[in-house]
């Protein structure tokens, strides 16, 4: 304001000592609005710098906060979950079928609640800008094969990988995209399949390759396909599930420069695919090498 105010001052000035020629009066005026209109723009630079540090702040905040509140959650869900599975093995004694049933739901819970919390703070995160990608040369084939063997020991579906001929080298963060390929492999799982089979694929293209994870459920409507990729939507038929999973793997393919696609017919079966660059864009890798320092989200 104070400054705005001197350069008032000095065009009114001008203005006066000049006032008995035109030209220079105008000249006066304008030169006077400019220096205004200067002072005035670099009040709004410096006003816009302030606002994005404090809410960059906000979101660090916010994010450390929901590492805190994680940490809360999970670790008296590992004390439930370690105690159910005890019982469940009837360490403890034998127990009857009812017992080992409502065993069981405390089981299934707990880990429900424990992926719930990591999803939270991984979103917390994402949102606060602390991720880095950490790129490295991975045989796609070798580590999607890991996790659909890892996966179909505990699923009642059956997973199943398609992906003949050579390997497949690409430039990713193993652990970001083996946590999109679990989310998107568990959601197919949980539809209500017909077949029980969930197939994913790798077909590699020209710079990039394409994934992609497929049911036989029951399919989406065309509502629940356009709020799919909504926070705290999972797009299933009844709104089970928080969706989260689902926002989480469309931002970390996005920030290997991919993208992510879901092809749904109703009462026809689920396919959801998502492309990555073989080789890492410059920008990214200028980007990955600028935030070195940061430490991505553990999923352990």
């Amino acid at each position: 304001m104070i400054g705005s105010g001197i350069a008032t001052l000095a065009a009114v000035a001008l203005i006066v000592v000049h006032a008995e020629n035109p030209g220079y009066l105008l000249a006066s005026l304008a030169l006077g609005l400019l220096w205004v209109a200067i002072l005035q723009t670099r009040r709004a630079h410096r006003a816009d710098g302030d606002r994005l540090a404090r809410l960059a702040e906000l979101d660090t905040r916010r994010a450390d906060q929901a590492s805190v509140l994680s940490h809360e959650i999970r670790t008296p869900l590992a004390v439930i979950q370690g105690a159910a599975e005890l019982l469940a093995e009837e360490s403890a004694g034998p127990l009857t079928p009812r017992q080992a049933m409502f065993v069981r739901r405390i089981e299934d819970n707990a880990v429900r609640m424990h992926t719930f919390s990591e999803q939270l703070l991984i979103r917390a995160r994402l949102e606060a800008g602390l991720f880095s990608v950490e790129r490295s040369k991975i045989d796609l084939r070798v580590l999607f094969r890991n996790v659909v063997e890892e996966l179909a020991q505990i699923s009642a579906a059956t997973i199943v990988l398609d992906a003949p001929g050579a390997p497949v080298g690409a430039e990713i963060d193993p652990q970001l995209i083996r946590q999109v390929l679990i989310n998107l492999i568990n959601n197919a799982a949980s539809t209500e399949s017909a077949s029980g089979r969930v197939e994913v694929r790798i077909v590699p293209g020209e710079g990039e390759v394409m994934i992609s994870v497929s049911d036989g459920g029951a399919g989406m409507s065309p509502e629940q396909r356009e709020r799919l990729f909504r926070r705290f939507s999972s797009g299933k038929p009844l709104g089970n599930g928080t969706g989260i999973g689902l926002f989480i793997s469309q931002q970390f393919i996005e920030l290997h420069g991919g993208r992510i696609y879901v092809d749904t017919i109703t009462g026809k079966g689920t396919t959801m695919m998502f492309t990555l660059p073989l080789e890492a864009p410059v920008s990214a890798t200028a980007a990955s090498e600028g935030g070195r320092n940061r430490r991505p989200v553990s999923h352990g």
